[in-house]
């Protein structure tokens, strides 16, 4: 019988083990994190009964939400504390430790698990120093020092087969299983995976069933048995129906695998669209540790695309996503690889770049952490230093030209524009100019015009100015008359300077009705009442500031009140479309012309 086939059988008898678990759950509630049982047990518990449930309940969140977990572990820590629960605080520092590790952040959970396992031992406290041990292994595993990995995985075991103990079993295995899948020996991964599987049943610790099933699933798809791994997963969705789910730290990971699979399978869009969730979650929750696994699968996804490009920057993000961890081997692998993408591209310049990194990471693997890193920094900074005299030769020469047509065109441009400020410039005098002269002319026509009426007037010559051309018989020659006698008389008496000059108004000072006055100026002065009171208003004006140079000093709208405009803007208004120019530009050219 092949080892493929009795994996196998074993995989689907431990699930059926669990069908069976989750059939008897309700009798099995703590072990399956029963969160409202909990609960409920939480609130009638005290002393070293309420540590442990509320260490339960961070275990019930770890997965689902980092606020509650760290709420619930801070609470069994400070009461541990209180009651002098030795067990309990060890307990709640190791979950500490391992937050942080979810987070990808591999240095400080190191840091707390190194200091965590000075005050641990597997005499004293087994379980809490097999935790430990397991979780230094899977952050030397994820920063590549697999030697250090294996090492400590090995003396788990060897720890657990001599005492017998199934937690440490459990433990041991998950480690070696870890170290295994990372270093692709994936038979070996998956045979330590059902040995551990074994005890997490024994132990009926249920909370562990959708990270073991996901890691059986994973590597049975690396060991090209696909259907076996879809049957898994379609098992995976089942168990989400009958239990809480899993949580977004296991979905993350459980997306990704799906999307490998999919791969595998040439269903290129769907794997996308799995990656893209998952790398959502990765992001919105900061599962930073996942990041460059699933950058990776993203790049080969373009590869089978055939997509260089963007393949070439996930494995650039993906690369970065592993310094910021320090997943050394995950640099090492994507900077090989990016060497040969750069130089598929003509990119030979990051070739170089990728090339150099390669060599420092391989030549540094598997030494002490501060030195790759600071081998890697070094490196980077030669890359730089040779990249960047390469690119500031190029970048002066485009400058230089760049410069050169930039001072044309912007030349040129302010020359034309220049010009054409000019042009506008001198039409526009030359247009106010002429329009000034116009209105003067016709104020000083308007001036002596007033001067003959007056000597007429004195002479006699009443029958002389009276004369009109006939108008329309609208109304009788006699009202008609009549009406243009006495608003004649009217406007010699300046009736129009007043603001308050209306259409009926004057009809009831002329002793006619304002429809007949209406009529007559509309006929005899070819226009309204409104525009005629303006032109009467604005022909007085021309003469008074030929005249009256007091009077032209006068601030503006001084002066629009005075010949009866309400306002500033409408005597600007009513002048520049009378005159085609604004009065002060007329009353400037005056004094000027005066001087």
């Amino acid at each position: 019988m092949s080892l493929q086939k009795v994996q196998n059988d074993t995989i689907k008898k431990y699930i059926d083990d669990i069908r069976f678990l989750i059939e008897n759950k309700e009798q099995l509630k703590e072990e399956f994190l029963d969160v409202n049982y909990l609960l409920r047990k939480n609130e009638n518990s005290e002393g070293i009964e309420k540590v442990e449930v509320l260490l339960k309940l961070y275990s019930a969140y770890v997965f689902r939400s980092e606020q509650e977990a760290k709420r619930y572990n801070d609470e069994a820590c400070e009461l541990a504390e209180k009651i002098h629960y030795q067990k309990g605080k060890l307990k709640a520092a190791y979950n500490r430790a391992y937050m942080l590790f979810v987070k990808g952040n591999f240095e400080d959970s190191f840091k707390k698990v190194e200091e965590l396992g000075s005050h641990v031992s597997y005499a004293e406290y087994p379980e809490i120093k097999a935790d430990v041990d397991k979780l230094k292994s899977y952050i030397y595993t994820e920063r590549g020092e697999y030697d250090l990995a294996l090492e400590l995985g090995l003396k788990s075991l060897d720890i657990a087969e001599k005492s017998k103990n199934d937690h440490l079993f459990m433990r041991a295995y998950a480690s070696l299983s870890h170290y295994y899948l990372r270093k692709c020996n994936y038979k070996k991964a998956l045979n330590f995976c059902l040995k551990g599987f074994h005890y997490i049943l024994k132990l009926k610790k249920a909370y562990y069933i959708y990270p073991k099933l996901d890691e059986m699933a994973r590597m049975s798809a690396k060991l090209n048995d696909i259907e076996g791994a879809l049957y898994i997963y379609d098992f995976f969705l089942e168990v989400e129906k009958k239990i809480p789910p899993a949580g977004s730290y296991i979905q993350s990971v459980v997306y990704m695998n799906i999307a490998d699979i999919l791969m595998a399978t040439d269903q290129f869009q769907k794997a996308q669209n799995y990656l893209v969730q998952s790398l959502q979650m990765i992001d919105e929750y900061h599962y930073n540790f996942r990041a460059p696994r699933a950058l990776v699968l993203l790049g080969e996804l373009y590869l089978k695309k055939k997509d260089t490009l963007n393949a070439i920057v996930a494995y650039e993000k993906s690369l970065d996503a592993a310094e910021k961890i320090n997943a050394f081997d995950v640099v090492k692998s994507n900077s090989a690889l990016l060497v040969t993408l750069c130089k598929r591209t003509k990119n030979l310049s990051k070739a170089y770049e990728y090339e150099t990194l390669y060599k420092v990471i391989n030549d540094s693997l598997f030494s002490n952490e501060k030195k790759q890193k600071i081998a890697i920094l070094e490196a980077r900074q030669q890359i730089k230093e040779v990249t960047q005299k390469k690119k500031l030769l190029e970048y002066q020469n485009k400058i230089q030209k760049a410069e050169i047509r930039t001072i044309w065109v912007v030349f040129v441009f302010s020359l034309l524009f220049g010009i054409f400020i000019v042009c506008v410039y001198i039409k526009t005098k030359q247009k106010n100019k002429f329009l000034y002269k116009k209105t003067l002319e016709l104020a000083e026509v308007q001036l002596k015009m007033r001067t003959k009426i007056d000597f007429l007037e004195k002479e006699g010559g009443k029958e002389e100015i009276n004369k009109k051309e006939p108008i329309a018989k609208v109304i009788d020659d006699d009202v008609k008359d009549v009406i243009l006698l006495r608003l004649q008389k009217l406007e010699k008496e300046l009736f129009f300077i007043n603001s308050k000059c209306c259409l009926s108004g004057v009809a009831e000072q002329l002793k006619t009705n304002p429809k007949y006055l209406s009529q007559v100026i509309n006929q005899e002065k070819k226009t309204n009442f409104n525009n005629y009171i303006n032109d009467l208003r604005i022909n007085y004006l021309l003469t008074r500031l030929i005249e009256d140079e007091e009077f032209r000093d006068n601030k503006l709208s001084y002066i629009a009140i005075s010949v009866g405009f309400n306002n500033l803007n409408t005597f600007n208004t009513a002048f520049k479309k009378r005159q085609g120019i604004l009065p002060s530009y007329f009353i400037n050219e005056l004094i000027q012309d005066k001087n």
